[in-house]
């Protein structure tokens, strides 16, 4: 991928607007409403998947919020996604807050119109509240506080439009255009992450992509259809990298020990509630024909009925992985069948940057009940594991002691866009609001931790600012 080569901000610009500090007072003081601004930001339909693109307008609408606060702006696209970037300062360090304002489809079973912001007291429920709206609310109020005090450091701010669907033409389009403009950052953090917690390791995404040619064959029996249903414990969210095994029911595993259970039930057909490549099915029914010698005789998917019957033995699948607190998660997300091709789509997550071992695995998984046309895992991104004890991280810390905000320090579940920026010169963590049901129905966010995480933001920068430092 080649970024754009033209500089991003003319040096005439930077020299009027950043090396005279009281230029700053002959701007209008501007303020951001927490509720308005995010009331603003989910009326944009910004669904991110196979099917539609975020248009530009929520990117504008990002860029001319920035420009409100002194920032200069810019607009990268790449491919029909489009980043928003602002820059002010030159301080003795450059860090970037990332968000993104892409989300998954709404699904099924909202309360509420999922573009249409509702609050009910701190409570703001809509499609991209917490996942990631919300966060480009809280960059928004850290612009606003440095409208009259001196930046200490060169301040970037992006919001992306791709992170749904992987991110390469979003935050790994916006790295290789930072450092193609010589604004590559010390310190990096995602506002991409839930309930507060400085997120430091992610495991590697490994999408699985596994074809095989649809076979039908004849018996007698008798049909049923059985409708299996996902049940996440004590959440609404259906994003596959939460679940845990053992605890959480996902309808597609279930429907695979219902056949492992029947051993000679058939698939004759299958429909469900697919979203996308992350998000777990709420509901997949399938129609099943059992033998019987006195039945109908009636026709039958041989290889739907053995893309099945995989499900379980795909799910449990071994291969080398470095530690993870959650392990590795398997999850058959998606299913579809075009011109008598079925394709599964695995969601996996584990701590390993291997993935030709990783379809090694699965080809032995699988190869003795379906007969394969193909089954790929692409190299993608890599894994999070940043310093637990770095200097970014510490000063974490310090800042949110600070500011009261009660924290954790662990491993988070889903990837996130810090994939793109671990591993190169600059420390890195993610770190999001309170909220809950991430791509599931009736997604939330608390408002008053839209507002303790700009604080949080603000405190961040003057620690790691200082001379000489508290850490």
């Amino acid at each position: 991928m080649t970024p754009a080569r033209r500089p991003l901000f003319p040096l005439f610009q930077i020299d009027n607007l950043f090396l005279h500090k009281g230029l700053k007072s002959d701007r209008p003081i501007m303020t951001v409403d927490i509720v308005t601004e995010l009331e603003k930001l989910v009326s944009f339909n910004t669904v991110n998947d196979s099917k539609s693109k975020p248009p530009i307008d929520c990117a504008n609408y990002i860029k001319d919020r920035f420009e409100d606060f002194g920032f200069i702006t810019d607009v990268i696209e790449s491919k029909g996604f489009y980043t928003t970037l602002g820059r002010q300062g030159q301080g003795s360090f450059k860090i970037l807050y990332l968000a993104h304002y892409d989300v998954v489809p709404p699904g099924e079973d909202w309360k509420t119109d999922p573009f249409k912001l509702h609050v009910e007291g701190d409570i703001a429920y809509g499609r991209g509240t917490c996942d990631n709206k919300g966060n480009i609310v809280s960059m928004l109020k850290l612009a606003e506080t440095f409208q009259e005090k001196e930046l200490p450091c060169t301040l970037l701010l992006a919001a992306s439009g791709d992170e749904e669907i992987g991110g390469v033409n979003g935050a790994l389009n916006l790295k290789e255009y930072l450092i193609s403009n010589g604004l590559f950052p010390d310190y990096v953090v995602i506002a991409d992450g839930i309930n507060q917690v400085v997120i430091h390791r992610r495991r590697n995404v490994l999408p699985t992509i596994i074809k095989a040619k649809r076979k039908i064959s004849r018996l007698k029996g008798r049909e049923e259809t059985i409708r299996f249903e996902t049940d996440i414990f004590g959440s609404d969210s259906r994003h596959s990298a939460y679940q845990r095994r053992g605890v959480d029911r996902h309808a597609l595993l279930t429907a695979s020990k219902y056949l492992d259970l029947n051993g000679f039930a058939c698939v004759r057909d299958m429909r469900g509630g697919f979203v996308k490549s992350n998000v777990i099915p709420s509901w997949v029914e399938l129609d099943i024909i059992h033998p019987d010698a006195e039945g109908l005789e009636l026709e039958y998917d041989e290889t739907l009925t053995g893309i099945f019957r995989s499900l379980l033995p795909l799910s449990s699948t071994s291969f080398p992985t470095a530690y993870s607190d959650l392990g590795t998660t398997v999850s058959p997300n998606m299913l579809s069948i075009d011109d008598d091709l079925w394709t599964l789509y695995c969601d996996v997550r584990a701590m390993t940057d291997d993935n030709e071992t990783v379809q090694d695995a699965f080809t032995k998984a699988i190869s003795e009940k379906v007969e394969l046309y193909s089954i790929r895992v692409p190299q993608t991104a890599g894994c999070v594991n940043s310093d637990r004890n770095s200097r970014l991280i510490r000063a974490a810390e310090w800042s949110l002691k600070k500011e009261g905000i009660k924290y954790k320090v662990m491993e988070g579940y889903g990837a996130s866009d810090s994939r793109y920026f671990a591993g190169h010169t600059a420390d890195v963590f993610d770190f999001g609001p309170k909220g809950d049901n991430l791509h599931g129905p009736n997604e939330w966010v608390s408002l008053s931790s839209l507002e303790e995480n700009a604080r949080f933001f603000y405190s961040l920068i003057e620690v790691l600012s200082r001379d000489p430092s508290p850490l």
